[in-house]
């Protein structure tokens, strides 16, 4: 039988599967969501991004309701169609919010000033990793989409029980096409790191056989956060998330927003700007990645660019300005209110956090690869709350600390001209060295 049809074989009764095994699956605070009698895989759809890599995506139904679908992915070196490699080890990658995930991965699918292997993820395939990636539910959801009641109770617990479906699924598919159905790596970007975190804190309650986490890659993000200034910022935008809440707004529409942005950016650039008076609509694109600081009182930039006294970029330093401007013209157009709160809640540390009830008790090596434009050694407080005696730290920093607004940000991690030496070599040779 050969490995397509094997593969179809799998599809086919991966719903009874998952379902048997769903509650080694949960994590609290919310009950483990079982896939319903209805769920299903569809086939496989493939694609070649160059040479031999091929790319698949999954959709996945995991749940009855209309919109309880993720799309799982996988890029892989195939001796032939539907025959991969032996691979050295496999990883999920866990995009940032808002985020698709060939968008922020694979960025020559949006952008065409990106060459078709400049991405950690066709870097990592191409060096025998068997490479998985997962869209969240809420970043297949339509954009015309009017009415989101059903978004209410969308939060980070429902995102990660679907990372938990998709980590199962990969190992099993794994199995399936010659590759081993152990334990695989955890690569979390940004709002996929802080999903990193709680998922390894709910393995580490469960028997050894039933983890499936191996190690974790935390890519310039955090969980807690040391400095009270810091916690304090977080803590007005949990208020303010919780007053739209409470007002009914349960859909976080930045997504629309920021694509209004990237198209007067390249249709109109030397028009003044409406949104940020003072800047050409140009400028204004920029500026919500290289000054976030200014706009909203972070710590942290996105991408890092040439700025003036007044904190306006000219252009960016590390990554190509139309591969960010491109970015933003591919963000899903909706987000839960609920996740946000979440998110915000966790680094605002007042209170008791669910998410965070396990981070002393996760062992595993942890890599955490950060930019110091970004989240930067705040982010790598974090790792220091676990029980990990396997912790590698490799941050990124370009400039002065008193020019820390300018230095590698958040998104240069992945989009940066040099990041394959600067960022994903580091993580490949941990990788190889944690196999």
């Amino acid at each position: 039988m050969n490995s397509f049809i094997r593969w179809m074989v799998v599809i086919v009764s991966l719903s009874l599967a998952a379902s048997a095994s769903a509650k080694s699956f949960g994590v609290n605070p919310a009950a483990p969501v079982p896939l319903p009698n209805n769920a299903f895989v569809q086939p496989a759809d493939r694609s070649v991004l160059g040479e031999d890599l091929a790319h698949y995506t999954f959709d996945v139904r995991v749940g009855p309701g209309k919109f309880d679908m993720i799309r799982l992915h996988r890029i892989v070196r195939e001796r032939s169609a539907y025959r991969p490699i032996q691979t050295v080890n496999g990883i999920l990658l866990l995009p940032g919010s808002p985020n698709y995930f060939e968008a922020i991965f694979i960025a020559s699918l949006i952008s065409q000033v990106i060459p078709w292997d400049h991405s950690i993820v066709v870097f990592l395939a191409k060096n025998n990793i068997d490479v998985w990636g997962m869209d969240y539910a809420w970043s297949l959801v339509p954009a015309d989409t009017t009415d989101f009641a059903f978004m209410k109770n969308w939060g980070m617990a429902k995102d990660i029980q679907h990372v938990q479906i998709a980590l199962y699924l990969a190992r099993l598919l794994r199995a399936t096409t010659g590759q081993g159905g152990g334990p695989i790596e955890v690569l979390g970007f940004s709002y996929g790191g802080t999903m990193a975190y709680p998922l390894a804190g709910a393995e580490s309650q469960m028997p050894r056989g039933l983890r499936s986490i191996k190690g974790m890659v935390i890519l310039d993000v955090g969980m807690k956060l040391k400095e009270q200034a810091d916690r304090d910022v977080y803590c007005g935008f949990a208020a303010t998330d919780q007053a739209k809440l409470d007002a009914g707004t349960y859909d976080d529409d930045t997504g629309v927003f920021l694509k209004q942005l990237s198209d007067l950016a390249i249709n109109a650039p030397n028009d003044s700007s409406e949104n940020l008076p003072g800047m050409t609509n140009y400028q204004a694109a920029l500026f919500f990645g290289t000054s976030t600081e200014l706009l909203n009182g972070q710590f942290w930039h996105f991408i890092g660019g040439y700025l003036d006294e007044n904190g306006i970029p000219s252009h960016l330093r590390y990554s190509e300005d139309r591969a960010w401007i491109d970015l933003l013209g591919n963000i899903p157009p909706h987000f839960p209110m609920r996740a946000d709160l979440d998110g915000d809640t966790m680094f605002c540390g007042k209170g008791k956090s669910p998410f965070t009830e396990h981070l002393g008790q996760i062992t595993i090596p942890i890599l955490f690869a950060g930019a110091a434009g970004g989240f930067g050694e705040k982010g790598f407080y974090t790792t220091t709350l676990t029980a990990s005696t396997d912790v590698t730290k490799s941050i990124v920093q370009m400039q002065s600390d008193d020019q820390r607004q300018q230095d590698f940000g958040h998104v240069d991690t992945l989009f940066a001209t040099h990041a394959e030496t600067l960022v994903w070599k580091p993580i490949l040779d941990w990788i190889v060295a944690h196999r």
